[in-house]
């Protein structure tokens, strides 16, 4: 069938009887249809007061759908859940129910995050090991446990064997808690043991909406089997099944895929990316996306960064690469993905305490004369910010700029009174001097001539607006430039600007960093995939039927909309030929091309 407009209506306003699933790839619009749908069942059901359930795999889904409902306009109906299968199931089951599975005959608590914590001493004995050797991440496994499919608890993960599994879920129902895997487990027991609850269950909710099925359990799938008089819309991706390591199965999605109960469709335009990364993901899977959007037509090609072998050095390239990409709002500008959260959080940290002069220029003048590299620095920044209208943040450089230029002190700690101004003085020959930077031409100007230029300008205007004369306060811009005179003089304020942009927008990258499994479900403009070797990466680009580290890759390449860089140390461009239609390799060269030009 052709996927179109009429192919998705035919989907979403099929009779609101019908079980449906659909296999949506990345950037399908998989979001769109299930809010299409669920709008027509609230619309179409036969008894208004019916119960519908969207089941959605984060808190983050649940509040997009809802955003999305109201500002269509569209009334929430007060039988409508949107939310996790964990909450869901915790308010219609466990709550009122729990108590028929509890020998205390009460209801079961939900045990809170941390809460293993409360038990140190316990788990310490459980693992013949001292509290002071259990880490956050055994902690967080305890907390985490599930079930195999004989019911025996179970760790994914591989960090806790089944007999310790056993005896700790053993002491949580004990003390009448259970965790969030087992609100699934227990709803299951409950549902499956008494007919008249699951009856009930499954009138209450005639209507259920399932988000990203492939990443859904064993249990889970059974306790929708047991909802008997219920039609479901299935939306998910055999591709993206990455979270074995919750008990998730890409077989149960394609099991249902496959039932005849269900009305099973394929929705094979790509909306999101570049015909260059849609063909490049295409390598790797049998399910073919056709590339659709508004970036099909796009020329660029996915790019392998070689010869690189510094993680630093790598994100310089990345993010001069991506200054040629003009990005469009709404969009995330862009992401930078790794596997391991440690590997994120060490670009992190990296990012954080890198210093901002990557100028040779620039870290000569900390050295010589740090307060007038501090001046220097906070006059380009407020340039920079200034040229991209975020104004407040503008004004806190110059701000800056001006307490060290004239007290060598920090913002808040200068005294005005030394020169006769006040508050509203000081913030408006600030913003004087920055719309005066803005205005001249950083091309044809030098350092050593900049600093001329806005002690000139200063001097002028505070006598021009207030009748004050500060040049005493200002001297400092009267610099002979210690061992970096002829430098001074031939190196241009924008060559300064570029650089100083550059590392600033590094600095800033820690709120686009994600591990590849965080960014699911994500998009951005521009995405750098870094692999930690050469075989990691070879992994990704593996087949997505034959191994999950495939499939993880796949949504990581898959999140880019106009450009899909990707790096691992010693790529060999030999090993990658099958590919060169739509790869291209760049080295550390290519950005100073990008730059020159």
């Amino acid at each position: 069938m052709i996927d179109n407009d009429d192919f998705r209506k035919s989907i979403a306003y099929a009779p609101v009887t019908d079980s449906i699933v659909v296999q949506a790839g990345p950037g399908s619009g998989k979001t769109k249809i299930l809010i299409e749908r669920l709008k027509y069942i609230i619309e179409n059901r036969p008894q208004s007061y019916s119960g519908i359930a969207c089941i959605t795999y984060t808190n983050a889904a649940k509040d997009e759908i809802i955003t999305r409902l109201q500002n269509d306009g569209f009334q929430l109906p007060k039988d409508l859940f949107i939310g996790t299968i964990h909450s869901f199931l915790l308010d219609h089951i466990i709550k009122p129910y729990s108590h028929f599975a509890n020998k205390k005959k009460e209801p079961y608590k939900l045990a809170s995050y941390g809460f293993a914590r409360k038990y140190k001493q316990e788990i310490g004995e459980m693992l013949n090991r001292p509290t002071h050797f259990i880490s956050e991440s055994i902690y967080r496994a305890f907390e985490s446990l599930g079930r195999d499919e004989e019911g025996e608890p179970f760790c994914f993960q591989n960090r806790i064997t089944p007999e310790v599994a056993r005896i700790w879920k053993d002491i949580t129902k004990e003390e009448g808690y259970i965790d969030q895997q087992d609100v699934i487990y227990l709803s299951y027991l409950i549902l499956n043991g008494y007919e008249h609850i699951r009856n009930a269950f499954s009138s209450h909710f005639p209507y259920v909406l399932v988000d990203e099925y492939q990443d859904v359990t064993f249990y889970q799938e059974k306790v929708f089997k047991l909802m008997e008089r219920t039609s479901f819309f299935c939306v998910g991706d055999r591709n993206q099944s990455i979270y074995s390591f919750t008990g998730a199965k890409p077989e149960i999605f394609q099991s249902k895929w496959a039932h005849e109960c269900y009305a099973s469709y394929t929705l094979s335009n790509n909306l999101r990316s570049t015909e260059h990364i849609v063909k490049f993901a295409n390598h790797k899977t049998g399910i073919i996306q056709l590339e659709a959007g508004l970036n099909a037509s796009s020329e660029q090609m996915v790019i392998f960064i070689k010869d690189v072998n510094e993680d630093f050095e790598v994100l310089q390239i990345f993010n001069r690469i991506r200054g040629e990409v003009e990005c469009e709002n709404p969009y995330n500008p862009y992401m930078i993905l790794a596997r391991e959260n440690d590997y994120v959080k060490k670009m992190g940290y990296l990012l954080k305490n890198q210093d901002m002069e990557s100028n040779p220029f620039l870290r000569k003048l900390k050295k010589e004369h740090y307060r007038r590299f501090r001046i220097l620095e906070n006059l380009l920044l407020a340039i920079s910010y200034k040229r991209r209208n975020e104004f407040d943040q503008a004004v806190e450089r110059m701000s800056e700029a001006f307490s060290y230029l004239f007290f060598n002190e920090h913002p808040n700690f200068v005294a005005l009174s030394e020169i006769g101004f006040d508050k509203f003085m000081w913030k408006k020959l600030q913003i004087f001097t920055l719309f005066f930077l803005d205005n001249i031409d950083l091309t044809e100007i030098s350092v050593a001539s900049l600093f001329l230029q806005v002690k000139e300008f200063l001097s002028v205007q505070s006598k021009k607006l207030y009748d004050i004369s500060i040049g005493r306060k200002i001297l400092m811009l009267n610099y002979k430039w210690k061992n970096q005179s002829r430098a001074a003089k031939n190196t241009m304020v924008s060559h300064l600007l570029e650089q100083v942009e550059l590392q600033s927008n590094l600095s800033e990258s820690g709120g686009h960093l994600f591990s590849i499994h965080g960014a699911k479900g994500q998009e951005a403009e521009c995405v750098l995939v870094m692999a930690e070797s050469e075989s990691q990466l070879t992994e990704w680009l593996g087949k997505n039927e034959e191994s999950e580290e495939a499939r993880v890759g796949y949504v990581a390449f898959s999140r880019a909309r106009k450009l899909l860089c990707v790096w691992a140390p010693s790529i060999k461009e030999e090993n990658y030929l099958h590919l060169q239609k739509h790869v291209k390799f760049v080295d550390s060269s290519y950005a100073t091309e990008i730059e020159s030009v």
